[in-house]
């Protein structure tokens, strides 16, 4: 296959060889005999007119043309890999399979909601959720197992790209018979004076608060811990104390607890949807992104 009068397989020989820095190792991965990759170089040279690789005994590199040219490559490969997707997809009814990770507090909150909406215009197309925490939504990503994760990115990952959601802002969830109940809401220095509930200091949602409260001059360490949040509100509604928790977790808490704004500067974390940086999109989870965006909770 041809275009531009180039051969698309001395294209991909040529990003492969760039990418391995040694022929052995792509020859290897393109299943092909040293000596044929060596005549698909030497061909796609020839015809750009200028040497792309610079070849010792013991290594290769991108000559000066070669790096500007590998960017251009890949972006045309890329493309075209897209446009692919985008016919099949089209050619088959939409049809294809989306695995989203997400935070438990969004795989049981908004990401359902969302995803039954536009499944409606994507009738064809099998979902699979992922639910975990942060850590494991970011591998799951990271690792190819999920097209999309979704999470708070006040610490952004290296390898992500990231599109907001919104704003999750922190409420103090308290028992339905606590002498606050029947507040709306509560100075978070009066915290230090009742006894909390919270997180295991190992996880995401309690570093993040920990950072936030240390800015503000503040350290609220829980009398009782649980692994989940859910586990954190089910101690709240067993009047065990009270707890400072994302707004998206209280959808889900359970009878008897009643959520508090916290006065002044609130706590918050930002939530967005992300993906790998080093992996195209592919046309339906790109479809979906917007979606997440238009039903996140405001």
């Amino acid at each position: 296959m041809q275009s531009n009068g180039l051969d698309l397989d001395q294209l991909r020989a040529f990003v492969t060889v760039a990418a391995r820095q040694s022929f052995r190792a792509a020859a290897d991965e393109l299943h092909l005999s040293a000596p044929a990759l060596s005549r698909r170089i030497e061909r796609l040279e020839e015809r750009v007119g200028a040497r792309l690789l610079e070849r010792t005994s013991r290594s290769v590199k991108l000559s000066a043309v070669g790096e500007a040219f590998l960017d251009r490559v890949r972006d045309v490969l890329e493309d075209l890999d897209a446009a692919v997707l985008g016919v099949h997809e089209l050619a088959s009814g939409h049809q294809g399979r989306l695995t989203v990770a997400a935070v438990p507090t969004a795989a049981s909150g908004f990401v359902p909601q969302a995803l039954g909406r536009w499944l409606q215009d994507y009738p064809q197309v099998t979902l699979r959720l992922l639910d975990g925490s942060l850590q494991d939504t970011t591998l799951s990503v990271l690792g190819g197992q999920a097209d999309l994760g979704i999470g708070f990115a006040d610490a952004q990952v290296a390898g992500l790209q990231y599109a907001p959601l919104g704003r999750d802002p922190y409420v103090l969830a308290v028992p339905a018979d606590h002498a606050w109940a029947a507040q709306t809401q509560v100075e978070l220095a009066e915290l230090q004076r009742v006894a909390l509930v919270g997180l295991a200091a190992g996880s995401g949602n309690r570093q993040l608060l920990d950072a936030q409260l240390k800015a503000r001059g503040l350290a609220l360490p829980p009398r009782h811990e649980a692994a989940h949040l859910q586990a954190v509100l089910a101690l709240v509604s067993a009047g065990l104390g009270a707890a400072l928790v994302p707004r998206l977790a209280v959808h889900r808490a359970p009878p008897g607890v009643r959520a508090l704004a916290l006065a002044g500067e609130p706590l918050s974390r930002d939530m967005a949807v992300f993906w790998s940086a080093s992996r195209r999109l592919t046309p339906l989870a790109q479809r979906l992104i917007p979606a997440l965006q238009a039903a996140f909770p405001r």
